[in-house]
């Protein structure tokens, strides 16, 4: 699901919703998205810096009024429908950005190549909006913790905050519209869930036939289960080497790292502590890999050591120093339908929602009555 919906944001930066939406909240309680996007910047925010909470009126008036505005200031309109108007300049500057990234990245983008990213920035930025105006309090505060959990994750595995946010400037965020947009992406994917994902049902006769299918792609290998204590040499910015003195004191770290799980010191916690790879770290450095999924120091550290046998030396690799400690075997075998039925429902879950989120978004865009208007880039077309 989160991969179905990523594609949504590939051409996406935050949204200027504030600007589109002139919707009051609804009957039913449903806020508008300007609404929710207050209250979600309100919660990242100290609260003494926070300003005072806005009756839900006065803030849809406030909405309204700031639309009314732009509207009659010449501001071009792209689509509109019940409630909802999309701007040419909304729509650009998203394209302006993906140009920038692209041009960034070494590649140039041809006049069809636009063509097409405007039409598909204006179905998408069509799309998020009216589902967004379907969040209830519920999809809301999910949203609320799974972004400030997602981000503080991103901020712990990076070599240091200040690491993380210099990576957000160059990419051209502030951290306020970092958050936004990781919000919004968040919201859409809870509320998604809940009226098409959760409606989904896949019977088990399916998810037997599927793993009957193809027997071979249930067959795994011999496989080792490894844990390591890890000390980057290289910057994890922009990939080049360290200063030797620091290469020097990390060696040392590897060094003392080793001594103490040789004196006693449990493995995991150590790594849990000391180690620098974030993918493994809070697992206590443990790894489960086959031959040929890692690089040749590690299988040649690792496979042929007994099971619970410590590396007597530091491994030095590329990418820095490792101390490593193989754990267990794993020795091939089939993979028992019980294990498996639930990565085989979500796989037919998923499949099931690339036929039904086009659906939905062409029900909602019927229902608010959306219409592209003279100018409007045509819908993108794959």
């Amino acid at each position: 699901m989160r991969l179905l919906i990523a594609s949504l944001w590939m051409w996406l930066l935050p949204i200027g919703l504030a600007q589109n939406s002139s919707t009051p909240p609804s009957a039913t309680g449903r806020p508008v998205p300007k609404l929710v996007l207050t209250n979600s910047l309100d919660a990242f925010t100290a609260p003494a810096a926070r300003a005072p909470s806005t009756p839900a009126s006065t803030a849809a008036a406030s909405t309204t009024s700031q639309v009314s505005t732009l509207s009659t200031n010449g501001e071009s309109v792209w689509a509109e429908g019940d409630g909802l108007r999309i701007t040419a300049s909304a729509v650009s500057a998203k394209v302006s950005r993906a140009v920038a990234e692209a041009a960034a990245s070494g590649r140039s983008l041809s006049d069809r190549d636009l063509t097409a990213l405007r039409g598909r920035t204006l179905d998408t930025l069509i799309f998020v909006q009216l589902v967004l105006r379907r969040a209830d309090q519920g999809d809301t505060n999910r949203a609320l913790f799974e972004t400030k959990s997602r981000i503080d994750g991103m901020i712990k595995n990076a070599p240091s905050a200040d690491a993380f946010f210099r990576t957000l400037a160059q990419a051209g965020y502030t951290e306020e519209s970092f958050r936004r947009e990781k919000f919004e992406e968040a919201l859409v994917v809870n509320i998604i869930d809940r009226e098409v994902k959760n409606r989904i049902r896949i019977p088990d006769s399916e998810i037997q036939g599927y793993y009957d299918s193809d027997d071979t792609r249930w067959k795994k290998p011999d496989q080792v289960k490894a844990a390591q204590i890890f000390f980057a040499t290289i910057n994890a910015e922009n990939r080049e080497k360290l200063p030797a003195d620091v290469i020097e004191a990390k060696k040392k770290k590897a060094e003392e790292a080793l001594a103490q799980v040789q004196a006693g010191t449990n493995f995991a916690t150590l790594a849990k502590q000391v180690s620098e790879d974030p993918s493994s770290r809070e697992r206590g450095g443990e790894y489960v890999f086959q031959k040929g999924q890692m690089f040749p120091e590690f299988e040649k550290a690792v496979w042929d050591l007994k099971p619970g046998t410590l590396h007597s030396q530091v491994v030095t690799t590329q990418f820095g120093f490792h101390v490593f400690k193989k754990l267990e075997e794993v020795p091939a075998r089939i993979i028992p339908l019980a294990e498996v039925t639930e990565q085989i429902r979500d796989l037919m879950i998923q499949r099931d929602m690339e036929v039904r989120i086009p659906e939905y978004g062409d029900r909602l865009r019927a229902e608010a009555h959306v219409k592209l208007l003279p100018g409007a880039p045509q819908p993108f077309q794959p």
